[in-house]
């Protein structure tokens, strides 16, 4: 009955999540806890199956479309450090005052991106050169919950990238879903090597998640950025209430 759980549980997550950025793991890892699974164990599987659904998600978003792949690597790169660290933080810290933080500067992203009415509707071109380098400062807190928990990580990356890219929502989503996919096969080796893993478990979440996300992100590509913006708010805006006062 518990893979059965996990598929399901991961396939709503995935197809969420694929359209907001909002992040599987907000949906996913609570349930799994009360289905009695440790948290380390819960982050492992909500990772590895991010392995496979991230790559097809990102390319829905970006076929088509011209990759910046020397902001997308650097990005991803400048986060790994904090992915490791935030590994660390799952085997030794009290989730509960990371949770509330990240959960007042999501809502505050959000009520951004909900009251600036053009934000994420189109790319426009960004003239200042110093705007980029001011985003990979944010890779490492970034990276470091990434490897926490992830949830808000698509919404502050997009906000982020609005401003230093000037991407929208669907280059944004596109691109995060990729770094996304790196800080996830790098999160889930060293929690690996730290000995949780489960198979019986992780293969009912990728089964799950891989349709929910590809579903969700093709859907989401097809009604545009006005229609993810919207998601974009909705879930976000739940997310960020979620985490804030910790429900």
């Amino acid at each position: 009955m518990l893979p059965l759980w996990v598929f399901l549980v991961s396939a709503f997550a995935a197809f969420l999540s694929s359209m907001s950025g909002g992040g599987s793991s907000v949906i996913a890892l609570p349930i799994f806890l009360s289905l009695g699974i440790s948290f380390p164990l819960a982050t492992v599987i909500n990772k590895v199956a991010g392995i496979f659904w991230l790559l097809p998600s990102s390319y829905n978003y970006l076929k088509g479309r011209t990759i910046d792949w020397r902001f997308l690597l650097s990005f991803a790169l400048a986060g790994l450090v904090g992915v490791y660290l935030g590994v660390l933080i799952v085997l030794r810290i009290n989730q509960r005052l990371l949770k509330t933080g990240v959960g007042i500067f999501i809502t505050a992203l959000v009520i951004y991106i909900a009251f600036k009415k053009d934000a994420g509707i189109k790319t426009v071109a960004v003239c200042s050169r110093q705007r980029e380098p001011l985003a990979y400062g944010i890779a490492l807190p970034m990276g470091v919950y990434e490897g926490v928990l992830g949830s808000g990580n698509g919404i502050a990356f997009s906000a982020i990238s609005f401003y230093a890219k000037g991407f929208d929502f669907t280059s944004a989503l596109g691109y995060y879903f990729s770094i996304s996919f790196i800080w996830s096969v790098f999160g889930s080796l060293v929690l690996i090597s730290k000995g949780y893993f489960s198979l019986a478990l992780v293969v009912p979440a990728i089964l799950g998640s891989v349709p929910g996300a590809y579903i969700g992100s093709k859907y989401a590509r097809y009604k545009g950025n006005g229609f993810i913006k919207i998601v974009f708010v909705v879930i976000g805006g739940i997310l960020g209430v979620k985490l804030t006062l910790g429900l």
